[in-house]
């Protein structure tokens, strides 16, 4: 899975649906959410809860895919893939690359 160029050079990410009017009340919504998003990821890795973090990783691919961020939506791939595998190092990648997109989200 491949991040979008702006997402690989470490710029902002907006959703796809960033210029749809129909979409900003929602986008706000997602965005206030994104602190809690992070404390999660980290929370959950911290613990050792790696299923736990692969049900999470698994539910915000989802949304994040349904809400315009495909970089999110791929790096929560990555994340279900290494918790399913049981990876250390994979999920350790996974949960760092997953922090840095929901820091450059902008909404």
């Amino acid at each position: 899975m491949t991040d979008s160029p702006l997402a690989a050079a470490g710029a902002p990410i907006r959703s796809t649906f960033a210029d749809d009017s129909g979409f900003a009340e929602l986008l706000q919504l997602f965005g206030e959410t994104l602190p809690e998003k992070r404390d999660a990821v980290r929370a959950l890795y911290r613990e050792g809860s790696f299923e736990q973090l692969r049900i999470w990783a698994h539910q915000l691919k989802g949304a994040s895919g349904g809400y315009g961020f495909p970089d999110l939506s791929d790096a929560t791939a990555e994340l279900e893939l290494g918790c399913q595998s049981s990876d250390a190092e994979r999920i350790n990648l996974a949960v760092n690359r997953v922090v840095d997109v929901l820091n450059r989200i902008e909404v």
